[in-house]
């Protein structure tokens, strides 16, 4: 098990130690957070492709009300779930915060039954921020965006930012418009709002 990755303000969290999991870097978290500002606090907020959890425990620790996690790997799952349990004020808060162990790419089709998620009156949850970070070799963003874009879980003024490669450009679509794109390093954030 890694334990050399750090979230903004110092505190270590675990990190599975495979190649298959590319955690989003400090310098990318920390620019995500300081566009956002305070825009977090008390949002619903979901984590898609959630690796090792660090954007799920920024969010929280931003402020975000709700906190859900979606990751396929089992055991990254457990390690995102410890992760969130480490942080302060947790217990108080546990209900506001879940894991699913699920493929994306399923969990997100338009018009699936969500009702095996534990969180009460999932169906009425919009989220206000969607944070997605597929593997930058996979070539589904797009089909991933189109459905997230298609799912009841999303309002309009919805924000979607997109981690990806510096060479996938992401365009604008009749479901989104694309209102800002940063570089970091080998990272880009696409910033996308349900329109």
């Amino acid at each position: 098990m890694k334990t050399n990755l750090r979230l903004i303000g110092g505190r270590k969290i675990e990190s599975p130690n495979n190649i298959d999991t590319r955690p989003t870097t400090l310098m990318v978290r920390e620019a995500i957070f300081n566009i956002l500002k305070n825009q977090v606090e008390n949002s619903h907020w979901l984590d898609l492709f959630s690796g090792t959890g660090a954007i799920s425990c920024e969010a929280y620790n931003h402020g975000a009300k709700k906190i859900v996690a979606v990751e396929k790997n089992k055991n990254n799952s457990k390690i995102i779930l410890k992760n969130l349990y480490l942080l302060e004020n947790i217990n108080n808060r546990k209900n506001d915060i879940e894991v699913i162990c699920k493929d994306v790419l399923i969990w997100t089709k338009p018009y699936m039954d969500r009702n095996k998620s534990s969180i009460n009156n999932f169906d009425q949850i919009k989220f206000d921020f969607i944070y997605l970070d597929p593997p930058y070799g996979a070539c589904y963003h797009e089909l991933v965006l189109y459905q997230i874009f298609n799912c009841n879980f999303i309002r309009k003024g919805t924000i979607v930012i997109c981690e990806n490669s510096l060479d996938l450009d992401i365009k604008k679509n009749i479901l989104w418009d694309i209102y800002d794109v940063r570089t970091y390093g080998q990272s880009k954030l696409t910033f996308l709002i349900h329109i």
